[in-house]
């Protein structure tokens, strides 16, 4: 279907160049070319009308949507040939009286094109009454030629008219004196009234339709120097090139109207740029009007609370303000979910629908991606919130163990091994020397899981932090671990108890990597706090080229980092050593 259709518009251009061309190389080749205007001049004019309207209809049907404007330029190259045609056919008496009648068909198509600028479509009550009027006086002149006329052969060079029922030798002439009085009446108020229309139009008005009524009103003289012309035989000269000067105006004009348009479209691209990051109402409306040229825009946005319309600065819209104003037009823009905004923008925007289309797809994407970020920030905090609630709960949980490990089953075991030293005692006073060896060993015994349960409790929480403090908590630990450490906590208040738990464990574990995998000989420990983070740097000077391993000690180190919210950086170069450096929040 659409290879047919690209080989049927592709015949009708070539058809419409190939008669303009062929129809001038035969005019110079007999030397026939009647009343109209010859010379080489007068032909390459000719020829490049009708090129003109051919090659603006193949860009008319690459970005029009509607096709009509592309097939009306088409014809009017086809039918601006007649005029040159039928000079050459009358000797056939079958021929020149239909050639004649559809001589000025293409001014007919040339106005209807004006008409349908520029969305291809004859849209207004009153351009489809001036469309009927013109094509009446057309058939009426048409079929008044094919009955009627019957010019004298020494006046016309021509054979008598087949068709006429009742010849006239003035019908041609009455007719045609008819006709360009009803035509030039007709373009002179589609002329007035696009030229009025322009001028008290708004400026996006003027930029669609900038060219249009200059090329109607050189039409317009064009016409009234060839009614002259025709009335008085009257020698124009050199003016004869203004009309088809204006004529050849048109489709250009239409052309760079919807380019302009379309030119308009590619930059509402660009406010999707300028509300990437947020919808800023205020910077959105006066982006839109800036590019569509178009001050009085406004952006009405729906409140669901309001359950209305309010402006971009918060004051609700009262009902009725928009499209009760003349000249105004609005465009509602909707989603799945509910309304989104009402623009309020020049009429003359509106002959473009792709444009709005354009400017609806802009804002909607704007603000999809506004929700989305919005809902993105809010579950990413949900989860910040949920890690964090979780962690605060393994803390709480293993205090609560660790207590009740001091409190319980550490405290029985001391009162046991209490019991045992006195009942040792009682037995060597007694003389049991067998008896004490026994007691002895079981109070070695409970001493070893004495000391394991009191290790046990450590791991699962650090007693140190809840009898001290931060600064005494990684003194212990430097004091147990195989290497020498240098200690530096700059801290003059206590954290969060997670916070320091979180440190606690992130130096014992970098402690223990410098110890049993670096082989390093010394290490350092500083923390420091700011106003909002706290930040802890252990460094080691041992062989380094550490990393972040799936199911290592570093990624445990990073996930209890980050699971307060914190950023842990891993720097361990080759023969350089190791630093792990910590950020915490302290919100």
């Amino acid at each position: 279907m659409r290879a047919a259709r690209i080989w049927l518009r592709a015949l009708a251009v070539v058809l419409a160049i190939g008669s303009n061309v062929l129809a001038q190389v035969v005019s110079a080749v007999t030397g026939d070319y009647g009343p109209r205007p010859q010379g080489l001049g007068w032909a390459i004019v000719f020829v490049l009308v009708g090129v003109d309207y051919a090659v603006c209809a193949i860009i008319a049907w690459k970005i029009v949507r509607s096709p009509i404007a592309g097939w009306v330029m088409v014809g009017a190259s086809l039918f601006w040939a007649a005029g040159a045609w039928y000079p050459i056919t009358r000797s056939n008496g079958w021929v020149w009286p239909v050639l004649e009648g559809v001589t000025d068909l293409w001014a007919v198509l040339v106005g209807i094109l004006v008409l349908c600028y520029p969305g291809g479509r004859i849209l207004a009550r009153f351009d489809r009454i001036v469309v009927l009027v013109v094509m009446a006086a057309f058939l009426v002149r048409f079929v008044g030629i094919l009955l009627f006329s019957s010019p004298a052969p020494a006046d016309c060079g021509c054979v008598t008219n087949v068709y006429a029922v009742l010849p006239s030798e003035d019908a041609d002439f009455w007719l045609g004196v008819a006709w360009r009085v009803v035509g030039l009446a007709l373009m002179l108020t589609v002329a007035v009234r696009l030229t009025m229309r322009w001028v008290s139009s708004t400026l996006p008005a003027r930029r669609v339709a900038f060219v249009m009524p200059l090329a109607l009103l050189l039409w317009c003289y064009g016409t009234v120097q060839d009614s002259l012309s025709f009335a008085l035989d009257w020698d124009s000269g050199w003016l004869q090139f203004i009309p088809p000067f204006a004529i050849a105006l048109i489709p250009p004009s239409f052309v760079a109207g919807v380019f302009y348009a379309r030119g308009l479209r590619s930059r509402v691209a660009d406010l999707v740029i300028v509300a990437r990051d947020k919808v800023d109402r205020s910077l959105w409306e006066s982006s839109l009007a800036r590019t569509l040229h178009d001050n009085s825009l406004r952006v009405y946005w729906w409140d669901e609370q309001l359950n209305g319309y309010e402006t971009s600065g918060g004051e609700r819209r009262p009902n009725g303000s928009v499209v009760d104003r003349p000249g105004r037009s609005t465009l509602d823009i909707d989603s799945d979910q509910g309304p989104i905004a009402l623009i309020e923008h020049d009429v003359a925007l509106s002959q473009d629908d792709r444009l709005l289309d354009a400017v609806s797809s802009a804002l909607l994407l704007s603000v999809d991606n506004d929700r989305l970020r919005h809902r993105l920030e809010r579950t990413l905090q949900e989860v910040r919130d949920s890690r964090l609630r979780i962690v605060e709960e393994g803390y709480l949980a293993r205090r609560r163990l660790e207590r009740d490990l001091h409190d319980g089953s550490q405290q029985q075991l001391v009162s046991l091994a209490i019991g045992l030293r006195i009942a040792t005692s009682k037995a060597q006073s007694a003389g049991h020397g067998e008896l004490v060896a026994d007691l002895e060993r079981a109070s070695a015994q409970l001493a070893d899981a004495l000391r394991e349960l009191r290790e046990l409790a450590r791991g699962i929480h650090p007693t140190v932090l809840t009898d001290g403090d931060l600064r005494s908590a990684i003194d212990e630990l430097a004091q147990r671990s195989h290497l020498p450490v240098e200690v530096r906590v700059e801290i003059p208040d206590r954290l969060s108890e997670v916070v320091e738990e979180t440190i606690y464990y992130c130096v014992a574990e970098c402690l223990a990597n410098a110890a049993k995998h670096s082989g390093a000989r010394n290490c350092a420990v500083t923390v420091t706090r700011s106003d909002h983070t706290v930040s802890v740097v252990v460094k080691d000077d041992g062989q380094g080229g550490a990393r972040v391993e799936p199911g290592g000690g570093l990624e445990g180190v990073r996930d209890r980092v980050e699971a307060v919210d914190g950023h842990a950086e891993v720097q361990s170069v080759a023969g350089l050593g190791t630093i792990v450096e910590l950020t915490i929040p302290l919100t």
